[in-house]
């Protein structure tokens, strides 16, 4: 998709890898997330991260398909209708990588592709192209809340096992829709009755309160990456601020972990990661 903007994505080349500390891993194994300084580990410069936050709003104001309406989905808060008042505001941009080659130069990075192999403990990581892959925001006037959910409920691998991928392209807080998670949580097996049927993770029955008591609220600054386990129970609030919140989230499996045949998640387009 041709935007009519050039840029130039500027990494940090360092003579090593970039890598997880035996701890990080630890906590991402335990809790089923971890952040990182992205500015600070050298995933990107404060030149590349300008320059996504440019297109970011560049690409909002132009709202080109393929796209995602807050009031296609109809969560609380959501204008109630296509006609309603803000009932054009933009949720999501799809197909990210596709969009612009600064959004698949970030998600296809070297230092990320080694970051996620050790997470994965395997050399060859797949991107896939049917998930997430796509520009998140939050407008500051017709957001809407997202429930407790798990993002393999959408998915249709041989193992629930993928990561996601999340760039704070902004300050990420509690008042302008930012993530609260469960820790631990992808490592449970819950049952078919703790979710109702939206598949969403109920708040009102006491087998749940446990965990949801445990809920935590993360805060990200600009250039914060979050990795993400698909089976994280998460959820998120309406943005209450004054300002949209932008989010760059992608979406990875192991090369082996292969999508089942027919199903949305089966796309001859999934990108290798360099080793």
């Amino acid at each position: 998709m041709n935007i009519g903007y050039s840029v130039l994505v500027v990494y940090i080349v360092r003579k090593n890898n970039i890598e997880f500390s035996p701890q990080q891993i630890e906590a991402f194994l335990r809790d089923g997330y971890i952040v990182i300084g992205g500015l600070a580990a050298g995933l990107l410069t404060d030149e590349a991260l300008d320059q996504m936050q440019s297109l970011a709003r560049l690409q909002l104001r132009e709202a080109e398909q393929p796209l995602e309406l807050e009031a296609q989905l109809g969560y609380p808060g959501a204008p109630e209708s296509l006609s309603n008042q803000g009932g054009n505001t933009v949720r999501r941009l799809l197909k990210a990588c596709q969009r612009h080659e600064l959004w698949r130069k970030w998600a296809t990075n070297a230092h990320l592709s080694y970051l996620l192999r050790q997470l994965f403990t395997e050399q060859n990581i797949v991107l896939s192209q049917s998930h997430h892959n796509c520009l998140m925001t939050k407008s500051p006037n017709y957001s809407s809340d997202t429930g407790w959910h798990q993002d393999i409920r959408y998915w249709s691998f041989q193992a629930p096992e993928l990561i996601s991928v999340w760039l704070a392209l902004g300050a990420e807080h509690s008042d302008n829709g930012g993530l609260v998670v469960i820790p631990g949580s992808h490592l449970e097996n819950f049952s078919s009755d703790q979710f109702d049927e939206d598949t969403f993770f109920r708040a009102d029955i006491d087998s749940n309160r446990p965990f949801i008591e445990r809920a935590k609220h993360l805060q990200l600054n600009p250039g914060d990456v979050l990795f993400f386990h698909c089976r994280l129970l998460h959820r998120a609030s309406r943005n209450y601020s004054q300002d949209t919140k932008y989010s760059l989230v992608f979406t990875y499996r192991k090369d082996s972990n292969m999508a089942i045949k027919g199903s949305r998640s089966d796309n001859p387009l999934d990108l290798p990661l360099p080793h």
